[in-house]
């Protein structure tokens, strides 16, 4: 992670780190004057102000020097004046002895997040009737708990963007942005007429630097190379970070190829030159290779894919050049064809299998729950990562295939974990978009339940924010009928995409999944702190169980469930693992715990 000395690579991270760094806004920003009344007001005339306002959601009750001392509220009013013969027992009643004595009043310079977190401790009642604001102990008005969310929501939405689209080491887009400025790029390119390049860039022997100098000094040494690569190129131009030590270039408005190569050779010469890293100078070489919009492919995909052929292209022929994509790189194509043809033959020669990652509960430490997670072992490739084959079977449609064994699969292990002995624990499955959009996804899911006697209630569905997002009306009605089965549904890998608090409200969802990048390293990562603290705050608002992906040490325990996170799953617990191999590990963990236990009484 960034040191907080470390030198700035571009306005970008400046803004992360403003954003980090700045102070929390106060509730003077909410501010809203409501009259108030005072202790010796009647009821009756209390409730002909909520008669005559339809909008007025509760009234503060102030003494002769204006000191707040309860609240009334339209539902603890209502209530009272829909009793039988209410009218005539309020007529002198007064409205001191029918008050919310225990209000919530802070200062008008109290900050917002210290305010939510009085109303989540005080009770989430708080939230509808607001809170009373006062400025040098008299009042001076309310502030709705709607008011107070909107406003947390707005700021941790801009806080997540920004930590979404952007790498917070370098500053420098991610992979997100950058492929949303490759396609704008290309089509202002085909608009134009003109050529886009697209550079992969990849530092020769990094890992070996990093692991030899040290993390620190890695960190710095892409700091340098963000930097001097975003000197190298003009204001149209962009600079991605994708991850590790790979970054890429757009390159706009080209007219010719021989525009591109004088860009490449200006940045191969200036990486040349020797970088000052910790009193330390240093000197690198990077690979370079270059594809062309549109001679080289007409398509992101492929435009991509040649680039990164042409740059492993450079690898093999011994570093430290630049090379522009021809046809003979393009063996990589060759290869995916290939993986696609096996893997169609996977399913059928039993090369496929599921894993299973624990989630356990905060903080009782008691297992709940796993992940089912798809595993692929190729007989002589050994085994393919997920992150290679499942793009593969979603554009080519063998996920839907692959989708049901899997979900048929997890409810087998169920009941055969039920048959074992072991508790009843939720079986979470991830569902692809295109299984999702299914006409009959529901019919397949309630059959599947049946096949597999599994209890619906312990079966849930993981779906990512861009799958629910994109067809938002069928994600509704999908997401309903499958509650009606009694599924649960979760949305996995909450704050890397749209979240947005609309559909938090709208959907049927049980469940937010905390990404792991905001869980790595985050007792080191103020920004990420700060992320899961919101996202767990706005779960508990809306009635939402949290889960974190990703905790691998204590240290990462230990902070979100300071945060009151529900329940958490990763390596500091347990490695996926297959069905019979979760049977030992559980009965093992449980022994442990009751052990731990009994050692501490």
């Amino acid at each position: 992670m960034l040191e907080a000395n470390a030198k700035v690579a571009s306005p970008q991270l400046q803004a992360i780190k403003e954003l980090s760094d700045a102070e929390t806004p106060s509730v003077r920003r909410l501010l809203h004057y409501v009259a108030p009344v005072v202790t010796q007001e009647r009821c009756i005339d209390v409730l002909d102000r909520f008669v005559q306002d339809k909008e007025l959601l509760a009234v503060a009750v102030v003494d002769h020097q204006r000191t707040p001392v309860g609240i009334v509220d339209r539902g603890l009013i209502s209530e009272i004046f829909l009793r039988p013969f209410s009218r005539d027992l309020l007529h002198n009643k007064r409205v001191v002895e029918i008050m919310d004595a225990k209000p919530i009043i802070v200062d008008i310079n109290a900050g917002i997040d210290d305010v939510a977190q009085i109303i989540i401790d005080a009770g989430m009642r708080h939230m509808v009737n607001g809170f009373i604001i006062l400025e040098n102990d008299v009042y001076v008005g309310m502030a709705t708990g709607h008011a107070l969310l909107e406003d947390i929501t707005h700021r941790r939405q801009r806080d997540l963007y920004v930590l979404a689209h952007y790498d917070q080491l370098t500053g420098l887009p991610n992979r997100l942005l950058f492929n949303d400025r490759l396609e704008q790029g290309c089509r202002n390119a085909q608009r134009n007429h003109k050529m886009l390049g697209l550079v992969f860039f990849d530092l020769d022997r990094f890992k070996y630097i990093n692991d030899t100098m040290g993390h620190s000094f890695g960190d710095r040494l892409l700091l340098e190379v963000a930097a001097r690569l975003s000197a190298s190129i003009r204001r149209s131009d962009t600079v991605a970070r994708l991850g590790g030590d790979e970054f890429v270039l757009i390159l706009q408005n080209l007219e010719s190829e021989a525009d591109a190569i004088v860009v490449l050779t200006g940045i191969v010469d200036k990486l040349r030159e020797p970088m000052p890293i910790f009193e330390r100078e240093i000197q690198i070489t990077a690979s370079l290779g270059m594809a062309f919009f549109p001679d080289h492919d007409q398509t992101i995909d492929g435009l991509i894919r040649k680039a990164d052929a042409a740059m492993y292209e450079v690898k093999e022929r011994g570093r430290n050049a630049f090379l522009i994509y021809n046809a003979k790189m393009d063996h990589g194509k060759v290869e995916r064809m290939s993986l696609e043809t096996q893997l169609r033959m996977a399913l059928n020669n039993g090369e496929l299998s599921l894993s299973y990652q624990p989630q356990i509960k905060l903080p009782s430490l008691a297992v709940v729950g796993v992940e089912a997670l798809l595993r692929w072992h190729h007989p002589q490739l050994g085994a393919v990562p997920p992150s290679t084959f499942i793009p593969i079977a979603e554009e080519t449609g063998l996920i839907i295939s692959i989708g049901e064994w899997v979900l048929r699969e997890a409810c087998r292990q169920h009941s055969s974990w039920m048959e074992e002995g072991l508790p009843a624990l939720r079986m979470a499955v991830n569902i692809s978009g295109v299984q999702f959009m299914q006409r009959d996804f529901c019919t397949l899911v309630k059959r599947l339940v049946e096949e597999g006697c599994i209890d619906p209630q312990y079966l849930e569905l993981e779906l990512t924010e861009s799958v629910v997002m994109t067809q938002a009306e069928h994600a509704v009605q999908t997401l309903m009928d499958l509650r009606a089965l009694g599924v649960k549904l979760a949305i996995d890998d909450f704050g890397t995409g749209y979240s947005s608090l609309s559909y938090l409200r709208k959907f049927p969802l049980d469940r937010i999944k905390i990404d792991q990048s905001f869980i790595r390293h985050i007792k080191n990562t103020p920004a990420n702190e700060a992320i899961v603290r919101a996202i767990i705050a706005l779960g508990e608002s809306l009635g939402l169980e949290t889960v974190a992906e990703g905790v691998e040490n204590s240290d990462e325990l230990e902070c979100v469930t300071s945060h009151h996170c529900h329940e958490v799953q990763g390596y500091h617990f347990a490695k996926p693992l297959p069905g019979n191999d979760f049977s030992v590990w559980h009965r093992q963990f449980i022994s442990s715990n009751r052990c731990s236990a009994g050692s501490n009484l």
